[in-house]
C-alpha cells in the first residue's frame, strides 16, 4: 500500500467523521460506530481501525471532537425533552461517558431537579394532582420511564 493511497483514506474518513459532526455533537464511541458502520462494506480500506483512531485523536487535537461539549448539549436536549437525571446518566453511559464528566454537568440540586419533575408531570397530565391512586400509579409509572428516581416522586406526590 502506497503512502497517495493511505493519505486519501484517511482524508475520506476525516471528510466523513467532519460531516457526522456537522449534523450535531457526537461521543467517541458514537463517531467510532458510524465510521466503522460507514466503511466496513469498503473491503479497499485496510487498517479500518487504524485509520479511524488516527482521525478521531486530530478531531479531538483540533478540538472538532469535544466530549465535554457533546456532554453539555446531550444534557441540555435530553432536559429539554422531559428525560429526567437517572435515564440521562444511563444514557451518558451507554455512549461511553465516564461518571466523572457526566457529575461535572449534570446538575444534582434538588430544587432544579423538582421544578423540574413538576413540569413535566403537568405538562402532560395537568396541573392539578391526582387524588385516587390509580392516577397516582399511572403518573407516578410516567416519571419513572422517564428517569426520574422514585425519591423525587414520592416528594411530588407527597406536596398535597
Amino acid at each position: 500500500m502506497d503512502n497517495d493511497s493511505v493519505k486519501k483514506e484517511l482524508r475520506a474518513v476525516r471528510i466523513s467523521a467532519m460531516n457526522i459532526l456537522a449534523g450535531r455533537e457526537h461521543s467517541i464511541i458514537e463517531l467510532r460506530k458510524k465510521l466503522k458502520k460507514k466503511f466496513s462494506k469498503n473491503d479497499d480500506i485496510v487498517h479500518l481501525d487504524e485509520l479511524i483512531e488516527i482521525v478521531l485523536q486530530q478531531l479531538l487535537d483540533d478540538n472538532l471532537l469535544n466530549e465535554a461539549r457533546f456532554t453539555e448539549c446531550f444534557i441540555r436536549s435530553r432536559i429539554n425533552k422531559g428525560s429526567g437525571p437517572v435515564r440521562i446518566r444511563h444514557e451518558l453511559m451507554e455512549r461511553g461517558i465516564s461518571s466523572e464528566l457526566t457529575n461535572d454537568y449534570l446538575d444534582d440540586s434538588y430544587d432544579f431537579w423538582q421544578q423540574h419533575i413538576e413540569a413535566v408531570r403537568n405538562k402532560r397530565f395537568g396541573i392539578q394532582l391526582p387524588e385516587d391512586y390509580k392516577e397516582q400509579t399511572k403518573q407516578s409509572r410516567f416519571l419513572y420511564q422517564r428517569g426520574f428516581s422514585g425519591e423525587f416522586i414520592r416528594r411530588l406526590f407527597n406536596e398535597v
